[in-house]
């Protein structure tokens, strides 16, 4: 292997696990990874709760409709309410 692949693979290395050997966990990869995962799993829980919140003790919402079923019959526009009456 020659030296320039030698230090590139060394500056991974660095990067990606040099700041965990130092100490400074929260800015090595797995520090950045878990806190990833901690944004997402607080959204993910106010979003439930959110949702939940909105379920508890309310009926669900009935679709406000002028008419009942899917056909509505306007008999002034066809001039015809004497036959459908």
């Amino acid at each position: 292997m020659n030296r320039c692949k030698f230090l590139v693979i060394a500056f991974l290395a660095v990067i990606t696990n040099g700041f965990s050997l130092l100490g400074i966990g929260q800015g090595s990869i797995g520090g950045v990874a878990r806190a990833i995962e901690a944004n997402h799993n607080i959204a993910h829980n106010i979003e439930t709760a959110k949702a939940m919140g909105m379920l508890a003790g309310n009926p669900p919402l009935k679709p406000e409709s002028a008419f009942f079923g899917p056909f509505h019959v306007d008999c002034s526009v066809i001039g015809m309410c004497e036959v459908l009456a």
